[in-house]
């Protein structure tokens, strides 16, 4: 099994979850059973894809600034780290 499947299982499953929910809150048992199976299926489709946003999300949220304040520190030659020729 490769990265690929659970992620479209972990999104089928969070899609017909919320699909359920929505459905039947808003109208009924049968729109609840209509969310769960467009939602199993929706979310399996989509789910990589919203899985694969959020976590560059994450990691440009996390690691990015880290990145960018490096770039402005002035170089220190008492401070750890690579030195510039």
């Amino acid at each position: 099994m490769t990265l690929i499947e659970p992620i479209i299982l972990g999104g089928a499953t969070i899609g017909s979850i919320v699909g359920a929910v929505w459905g039947f809150v808003s109208s009924g048992v049968l729109w609840g059973l209509g969310g769960f199976v467009l939602g199993g299926v929706a979310g399996g489709v989509l789910g990589p894809f919203v899985f694969l946003a959020l976590g560059l999300f994450v990691v440009g949220v996390l690691k990015g600034p880290r990145h960018v304040l490096r770039l402005f520190r002035p170089e220190d030659p008492q401070s750890p780290g690579p030195k510039s020729p």
